[in-house]
């Protein structure tokens, strides 16, 4: 842990990011550790160890695709269902539950304006009479758009808020007891300054994302709060085929779905996840097929490496005190790396 001890201390003092919870998992361990600073502004505050942080786009995978899948496996929904069948305001009659995992419906990625849309309401409103912007199935763009409705459709289908179904499904049977939406506000890394017609002030315990904002927090594509010590035990669970899916409906959050070419970078989605890619998030010595993982814009990441026994996230709050000096995001392929240094000599 030293070594990454060591090159996160010195971009702390490069002024990249105020500070992190990070975790190196095995099948056997989750070995957690912090560093830095909770926040920096308007007081600059040292990190305790029992810090909460914004997960951001983690709430992805970890929340929604997770309960997804769940409620396919129980028979709840399909993953071909059309999405018009679950909120008939949606337009797009083609489109299904597996176009919005895999990023490549044709929905756009995101709301314009979003600090500027007043309601719940108007939120909706916007993203029912959204136009296509491409094809379904000829392209991936990353949406936030598609997984909002996913939380949507999790609502709908269990006639419960999303928190209550996320919480009930995948956090409590996970022991997951440090993560929710809408977190204790004492124990929350603080994210950015927000001044806009929405909001004015530090967000602390309050959900960054502009849109996952508007719903109250509970968002499918953002809005939880968790752990590094917390996600370990998520990772661990997969590592070990504990999780809360059957090993067959777990295997298939790793298999290939979609691929595209992104200025040559190669972007590759599973259902709801993605393939680690060349000098990204998973370092340069993870199997490609055996490991997935994602991003989270507040300066979060995660993979899984079920071939090779190694998972690995790290929580940061680097859009504290404004996103423009968020500069984790290249750190992590070198993390990557030690992360199988550090797992090889254990």
């Amino acid at each position: 842990m030293k070594r990454i001890r060591d090159l996160l201390q010195t971009a702390i003092m490069d002024s990249r990011f105020p500070g992190c919870h990070y975790a190196i998992v095995t099948k056997d361990n989750v070995m957690v550790d912090y560093i830095g600073y909770k926040s920096l502004s308007p007081t600059k505050e040292p990190l305790k160890g029992n810090e909460i942080y914004d997960i951001a786009s983690l709430t992805k995978v970890i929340a929604t695709t997770s309960t997804i899948m769940k409620l396919i496996e129980e028979g709840v929904i399909t993953l071909d269902q059309k999405v018009s069948t679950l909120l008939p305001r949606f337009k797009h009659l083609h489109i299904s539950i597996k176009h919005l995992l895999t990023h490549q419906s044709g929905l756009p990625a995101d709301v314009k304006g979003a600090s500027k849309i007043p309601d719940e309401t108007s939120l909706f409103n916007i993203i029912y009479d959204m136009d296509l912007i491409y094809e379904t199935t000829k392209d991936v763009v990353y949406s936030d758009i598609g997984f909002i409705l996913l939380g949507k459709i999790i609502e709908t289908v269990t006639n419960k808020r999303l928190d209550q179904v996320v919480t009930e499904k995948v956090l409590k049977p996970l022991k997951m007891t440090d993560t929710s939406y809408q977190p204790s506000v004492d124990r929350t890394a603080p994210t950015e300054f927000r001044d806009d017609l929405v909001f004015k002030g530090l967000l602390k315990g309050q959900v960054h994302d502009e849109k996952a904002f508007l719903l109250n927090g509970l968002a499918g594509h953002a809005g939880l709060f968790s752990t590094a010590f917390d996600i370990g035990k998520f990772i661990k669970a997969i590592l070990n085929d504990e999780f809360i899916l059957s090993p067959e409906m777990t295997r298939m959050l790793f298999e290939p779905q979609i691929t595209t070419d992104h200025g040559g970078v190669y972007v590759c989605r599973t259902l709801g996840w993605l393939k680690p890619y060349r000098k990204g998030f998973a370092g340069d010595e993870h199997d490609f097929f055996e490991t997935i993982g994602h991003t989270g814009f507040t300066g979060c990441h995660m993979f899984i490496d079920k071939k090779n026994g190694v998972g690995f996230v790290l929580l940061s709050n680097a859009v504290h005190p404004k996103r423009e000096l968020n500069g984790i995001i290249g750190l992590r392929n070198e993390i990557g790396n030690l992360v199988y240094q550090i797992t090889e000599d254990l």
